[in-house]
Order: structure tokens, then C-alpha cells, then sequence
């Protein structure tokens, strides 16, 4: 199994397990949750503005919206930030 380089994902491994009919299949492990640190940018979020749209102007890629979400863990719900809510934008190297 190949994870995407914009999988939320990337950083797991995968494994092979046995399922509960004896089949084995290959899954991803999750990580247990660590203490992130990050370098950010800060941003105000903006009356109209869409996760996905922020993240293909700072990554290039919509799909890597993710990576603005885990460091956001504060937003709920990426379709209803009220204007004015501080959002960290996770700088990458």
C-alpha cells in the first residue's frame, strides 16, 4: 500500500493484520498523538474562505488541507469559522 505524500496519513505506517474471517489485509497504523511543535504563520480568517483554498495557496495542494487542521484542533467545523478566529498555518520545509 502506497500512502499519498498528501495523505494525512504520510507519516504512518502500514502493517499486515488478520481480520476476524482469518483474511489478511494490509491497513494503516495510526500514531499514538505526540506534542506537536511547530513553525506557523498566523492568520485571520477571512469572510469566504475555504480551508481547502488556503491550503492550495500555502501548499500548493487543496488536498493538504489537513495539515492546517491538525494544528488548528480549536475549529470544529472547517464550514463554519466565524471571520475573525486566529488559524496557525503550519510553515513546511
Amino acid at each position: 500500500m502506497l500512502i499519498s505524500r498528501t495523505s494525512r496519513y504520510q507519516r504512518n505506517v502500514t502493517a499486515l493484520v488478520q481480520d476476524r474471517n482469518g483474511a489478511t489485509q494490509q491497513y494503516i497504523v495510526h500514531r499514538v498523538p505526540t506534542a506537536m511543535t511547530l513553525q506557523v504563520n498566523d492568520y485571520l480568517w477571512q469572510q469566504g474562505d475555504r480551508v481547502d483554498s488556503l491550503a492550495a495557496d500555502y501548499y500548493g495542494s487543496e488536498s493538504s488541507w489537513w495539515m492546517i487542521a491538525e494544528a488548528n484542533p480549536h475549529v470544529l467545523d472547517w464550514a463554519d469559522v466565524a471571520p475573525g478566529t486566529h488559524i496557525r498555518i503550519p510553515r513546511v520545509a
